[in-house]
């Protein structure tokens, strides 16, 4: 009995201790395991660490590159050795940096511009070449110097006892000759000063900056008043010049207390490629092209007198100049080319495509359906279209242009106009496919007595260069949808921009913030975004407190830019403080800018020239 309580001590014992052996040998291979897990997953973000940081080292090294006198500069680039130039660099300059590295296993650049991806380096980085790409289908590769490009790093385990560890990171870039501004949503060269509450969705530009809680706004005859309102709210990154006292002086005042308090505030960062444009000198070369294409060549000397002896002596001379005209009226069966050494007025046309030439003024008071080729003359043209629609061709005036579209008017190509311009939609739709280039003020009106919202809209696809003050008030602008995709305005003014009186005392159905991603009205709202892109040489004042201010491309002043903004309703001005009385939170700004990035990829020839390409950064993908 003793002997068999031993033997069986004896057997507890040792199956005892062998489940503790067991336990402790699991133990220790749990506890080596995990840190072989630790050390495999820190491994993971080390090298994708070096893969991020490449990609951002490669942007930089390009941003350098682009500038005048480099490698890349603008001047040595053509739409057909842009590709291959850009081949070069990366491998004569980035690859080789990389040689020595035991994170990085290879490099590469595909170019995602046109219809298929293309990796401008063959089968190197071969692993580039079975990756799916979004690519970009732009039409005019062989013309213009756009390009966007996926900057692709492959990156390697260092260690060949830890398992293999590859990453691969992606990240679009976009090649652009656009000038600076329009890579903002928002931004001045001078003083931007942010009262209120407006709402920016992109990046913003400023080299001063001021942020005030209270909105100003003004009554009729009486001084200016303000009016509290939430802080500005920023979706983007806060840039600055590359001056170290602008950035300071921004860091310094930039803090969780001077913007929304439902969104995070806006990280500061620096604009090393940031160029001003040069407004005349841009002005005169794009007219001088338009006139020149109209057998009009000015040289050097855009002035109005040089336009008028221009159209004697190149379309008016040694040809009949007197067109058959009653009581003042051109004989509506004219075809072809009207040249007139007097002024006349268009009451009607029978036969499409007529060009008139005209020494003094042209009147069109159009009761019916109209096609017209060119108008060209030394004088003012006046338009007034009042049943059927208009098609123009060129419009071309030694003095003011002025259109009054109460029903649609379209014009094809180009308006100069050597003095004021006004343009004005009531009750109807017009399209302006061309450019336009006014030598004083341009004004760009609805009906102001719209009793249903406004119903005035201008579809644009145009660059619009004014050397006076710009208007803008009561109507609508889209972006006209032709063959190449929906288009836009980006209009530029050398002198002060007035946008007013837009969507006065109107507000969305939902007025509340539902889009927490952006913050932006739901698109099924019955007021749209203005499709624009806004410039001014000088100072602007901007207002979304009795008016609704919602722009879907960029506003910039090279001057100081203020604006206004509340959140909410306002049904009249005089009782606006009661109103919007601790009544603003979460709801949508009166005064919105979404940047839209359309604009990086559009052709428009008539933009200023720029020094540099700009190098925009897009997405970053880690596979």
């Amino acid at each position: 009995m003793l002997t068999n309580e031993r033997g069986n001590a004896l057997l507890t014992v040792l199956i005892t201790s062998l489940v503790m052996v067991t336990i402790g040998m699991a133990i220790i291979s749990s506890t080596i395991g995990g840190a072989k897990r630790t050390e495999v997953r820190e491994t993971d973000i080390d090298i994708t660490y070096e893969g991020l940081k490449a990609v951002e080292e490669i942007s930089a090294k390009l941003v350098f590159q682009l500038q005048p006198s480099q490698k890349l500069g603008i001047d040595q680039l053509t739409p057909l050795n842009m590709n291959t130039k850009v081949a070069d660099f990366i491998q004569s300059d980035i690859i080789p940096s990389y040689g020595t590295s035991d994170t990085i296993k290879c490099i590469t650049i595909v170019d995602v511009s046109g219809q298929t991806a293309y990796n401008l380096l063959g089968d190197h980085c071969g692993k580039a070449n079975s990756l799916t790409y979004h690519t970009f289908g732009l039409a005019y590769l062989n013309t213009n110097l756009t390009r966007v490009y996926e900057l692709i790093v492959q990156t390697k385990n260092p260690d060949s006892e830890q398992g293999k560890i590859e990453k691969t990171v992606r990240k679009r870039i976009i090649l652009s000759p656009i000038p600076s501004f329009l890579k903002y949503t928002l931004g001045s060269r001078g003083m931007l000063e942010l009262n209120g509450s407006p709402h920016l969705v992109g990046n913003v530009y400023a080299r001063s900056l001021g942020i005030s809680e209270n909105a100003k706004y003004q009554l009729s005859a009486s001084d200016q008043l303000d009016v509290e309102a939430p802080l500005p709210s920023i979706m983007g990154d806060l840039y600055t010049s590359y001056e170290p006292s602008s950035y300071a002086a921004i860091k310094s005042l930039v803090d969780d207390e001077k913007f929304y308090p439902h969104l995070p505030m806006p990280e500061i960062k620096q604009d090393s490629q940031f160029t001003d444009i040069a407004f005349d000198r841009t002005y005169e070369e794009e007219v001088g092209k338009v006139l020149s294409s109209l057998n009009l060549p000015l040289g050097t000397s855009i002035t109005q007198d040089n336009l008028i002896s221009a159209i004697g002596r190149n379309l008016l001379v040694n040809t009949p100049i007197l067109p058959p005209i009653t009581n003042g009226i051109l004989n509506p069966n004219v075809q072809g080319i009207v040249k007139s050494n007097r002024s006349i007025t268009v009451k009607s046309l029978a036969n499409t495509g007529v060009d008139l030439i005209v020494q003094g003024d042209v009147n069109i008071l159009a009761n019916s359906a109209m096609s017209i080729g060119n108008i060209i003359s030394t004088g003012n043209v006046t338009i007034s279209n009042l049943t059927g629609e208009m098609n123009i061709g060129n419009i071309i005036a030694a003095g003011k242009v002025s259109i009054e579209a109460n029903a649609p008017v379209k014009i094809s190509d180009n308006i100069v106009s050597f003095d004021n311009t006004s343009f004005q939609s009531q009750n109807s739709t017009s399209i302006i496919e061309g450019n336009i280039f006014s030598g004083r003020n341009l004004t760009i009106q609805g009906d102001a007595n719209d009793p249903n919202g406004e119903n005035d809209e201008i579809a644009f696809d145009s660059v619009i260069y004014a050397k006076g003050k710009t208007s803008i008030s009561n109507l609508n602008i889209t972006g006209h949808s032709g063959t190449s995709g929906t288009g836009q305005l980006i209009l530029l003014s050398k002198g002060q921009l007035l946008v007013t009186r837009m969507n006065e005392f109107q507000y969305y159905a939902d007025e509340s913030e539902k889009d927490k991603a952006s913050l932006l009205p739901d698109p099924a709202e019955s007021i749209k975004p203005l499709q624009a892109f806004f410039y001014t040489d000088s100072d602007a004042t901007l207002y979304g407190v009795g008016s609704l201010f919602y722009v879907n491309g960029g506003v910039f002043s090279r001057g100081n830019l203020t604006v206004n903004a509340v959140r909410g309703n306002v049904d009249n001005m005089a009782s606006i403080k009661t109103d919007l009385f601790s009544n603003q939170e979460e709801k949508l700004s009166r005064f919105i800018v979404n940047y839209n990035k359309d604009v990086l990829l559009s052709k428009l020839d008539a933009l200023p020239r720029v020094e540099a390409l700009s190098l925009i950064s897009d997405e970053i993908l880690v596979e």
